[in-house]
C-alpha cells in the first residue's frame, strides 16, 4: 500500500504540516527533526503526489528540453548538469528530439502544461515562430547552442545562455594564424544564410579582420545537420573545389571527425597536410586519432546554469537576458604549423 504524508508524520513523530514544510523546503527546522522526516520518507518509500501539489501551486514541476540531435554526445554532458540542478528543486526533465516536427512537439508541451523549455540548438530551425506559441502560454524559455536572436519581439521574452563563440572563433583563427595558415576553410553545417548561425558570423568577422579578405566557407544543404557524415561529405566537396586549403574549421567536433576521415581517404594526413579544428570538446575528442584541437567549455556547469536561470524565471527572481559562457581553445594533435606541410 502506498505510504501517505500522514504515515510519514506518524513515523517521524511530527505533524503532517511539518512534513509538508520539509518536503517543500518552505520552512527550516532543526537538523534532528529534518533527519527524522527524511529517514521516515526513506523507510516508507514515500513519494509526494506531484499531481496534487500541482493543483495547489499551479505548476507542473516539469521542464522540457528540445534538442535537435539527441545522439550528439555534447548534449549528454549538458544534461548531467541540468538534471542534477533540476533534482534539487524536485523538477522532472522531459527530453525530445523533434527534428522537422517542432510545431507538433511544441503543441504537445503546451498541452502538458510544462513550466519551462530549454532549446538546444535553436539555430537548426529556419523558422522560429513556434517560440511565440510558448511565450503566449507564459512558458519560460532559455535557448542556446550557437544562436543569435534578431526578432525583437521574441528576444525580449526569452533568455540566451550560450558559449561565447565570437571570442572562441577569434581564438581559433589567431591560433591558426600563429601557425602560418591563411587559407582556412569553414564547414558551415547550418548554412551561411541561417539568420541564427552565430559561429558562421563570428568566423567571417574575425577572418576578415585577421587576413583582410573574404573567408572560404563551404555551405551545407538543407535539411541542415551537423553529424560526422555531414563533415565527411562537405570535406569531400571542399577538396574537389579547392586545392590550396591548409586548415579546416568545422561547426562541431562530430563534423571534424567526419572531415578527418574524408581527408584520410584522400591520402591527406592530419595535421601534416591539413590542420583541423572542431568545436565543443566532446569527452572523447582527446582520444581521436589524431587528438582533436577544439574549442570547449564546461558543459556540466552550463547545464546547471541553464536550469538555475529557468528556475529564476519561473519564480520571477531573474529577468530575461543573454549570458555568455567562457570558452577555451584546447590545442592537441590535429593542428600544426603550415610550414610542416
Amino acid at each position: 500500500m502506498k505510504a501517505t504524508r500522514k504515515d510519514v508524520a506518524q513515523r517521524a513523530g511530527v505533524s503532517a504540516q511539518t512534513v509538508s514544510y520539509i518536503i517543500n523546503k518552505s520552512r527550516k527546522f532543526s537538523k534532528k527533526v529534518e533527519d527524522r522526516v527524511h529517514q521516515a520518507i526513506k523507510e516508507l518509500n514515500y513519494a509526494p503526489n506531484m499531481a496534487a501539489k500541482s493543483l495547489v501551486t499551479k505548476k507542473s514541476y516539469s521542464i522540457s528540453v528540445i534538442v535537435h540531435d539527441i545522439a550528439n554526445p555534447i548534449f549528454n554532458e549538458i544534461m548531467v548538469g541540468l538534471q542534477a540542478a533540476a533534482r534539487t528543486h524536485d523538477y522532472f526533465v522531459n527530453v525530445c528530439d523533434p527534428h522537422e516536427d517542432i510545431d507538433k512537439y511544441v503543441q504537445d508541451l503546451i498541452s502538458r502544461d510544462t513550466d519551462a523549455v530549454f532549446i538546444y540548438v535553436l539555430a537548426m530551425y529556419q523558422d522560429i515562430s513556434f517560440l511565440e506559441k510558448l511565450i503566449d502560454c507564459d512558458i519560460k524559455i532559455v535557448v542556446g547552442g550557437n544562436v543569435e536572436i534578431e526578432d525583437e519581439n521574441i528576444a525580449k521574452n526569452i533568455s540566451v545562455i550560450d558559449a561565447n563563440h565570437s571570442d572562441g572563433m577569434k581564438k581559433i583563427l589567431e591560433h591558426l594564424k600563429d601557425l602560418g595558415h591563411t587559407e582556412i576553410a569553414y564547414l558551415s553545417g547550418l548554412g551561411p544564410e541561417s539568420p541564427l548561425d552565430f559561429r558562421y558570423r563570428a568566423f567571417k568577422k574575425h577572418y576578415v579582420r585577421l587576413f583582410g579578405k573574404d573567408p572560404l566557407i563551404t555551405e551545407n544543404i538543407p535539411p541542415y545537420d551537423t553529424t560526422s557524415k555531414v563533415g565527411y561529405d562537405m570535406t569531400k566537396a571542399l577538396l574537389e573545389a579547392y586545392t590550396d586549403v591548409t586548415a579546416i574549421v568545422t561547426t562541431n567536433d562530430l563534423m571534424a571527425f567526419g572531415s578527418i576521415e574524408a581527408l584520410n581517404e584522400k591520402g591527406l594526413e592530419v595535421p601534416k597536410d591539413i590542420s583541423v579544428v572542431g568545436i565543443d570538446d566532446m569527452m572523447f575528442a582527446k582520444y581521436f586519432a589524431p587528438p582533436l584541437t577544439t574549442l570547449g567549455f564546461d558543459k556540466v556547469s552550463y547545464g546547471e546554469r541553464v536550469f538555475k536561470h529557468l528556475y529564476g524565471l519561473m519564480n520571477n527572481d531573474v529577468s530575461h537576458g543573454t549570458v555568455l559562457i567562457d570558452t577555451n581553445l584546447i590545442v592537441r594533435g590535429s593542428t600544426t604549423h603550415k610550414y610542416n606541410h
